[in-house]
């Protein structure tokens, strides 16, 4: 019995691949072997303001008079990123990220809410809870509005917004 074992170890060379083996396809491969997988995408450290943005709402903001309107809007695009939802509650601790102080984020809400941007409800002695509001832009990439009133659809969740620049319902 030793012997028989000793026999299968003499010949090695017949379990080694050749060069012409690994030329000629589907030689020396098993049929069933799978492609080495994908590497994973790396995952994004640190904060970061999540999107889509649609460029005729952030279009829109620039347009605005201060510089407090579009800080406040990419503090509230900020906060529905985080909280996976279009209706935040704006901290002054947020905006004091965007060097927002507090007059400054009560007129450039204001700014934001006549340009349609953003919904506000305010309530005495509480943070102001801002809805982000659908902007929809000209097609061709004429922007927002040339001096028309922005035309408003009602609140649409933040994940969807990409969906409804599509024509998605």
């Amino acid at each position: 019995m030793s012997a028989a074992i000793a026999d299968i170890f003499a010949d090695l060379d017949r379990l080694r691949f050749t060069p012409t083996a690994l030329t000629t396809p589907g030689a020396g491969k098993p049929a069933d072997t799978k492609p080495p997988p994908k590497p994973k995408a790396k995952k994004i450290t640190g904060e970061f303001l999540k999107g889509p943005i649609p460029l005729p709402w952030l279009t829109a903001v620039t347009r605005l008079s201060g510089k407090a309107p579009l800080a406040v809007a990419l503090a509230v695009w900020f906060e529905a990123g985080r909280r996976k939802s279009n209706e935040v509650k704006l901290t002054s601790a947020v905006l004091r990220r965007f060097s927002v102080n507090r007059k400054a984020k009560y007129s450039a809400l204001k700014s934001l809410e006549r340009a349609g941007l953003v919904r506000v409800r305010r309530e005495p002695r509480r943070n102001p809870v801002v809805t982000i509001l659908y902007v929809q832009g000209e097609p061709g990439g004429g922007g927002v509005g040339q001096g028309n009133a922005l035309p408003l659809a009602a609140p649409v969740e933040h994940r969807n917004l990409g969906d409804e620049q599509n024509g998605g319902t």
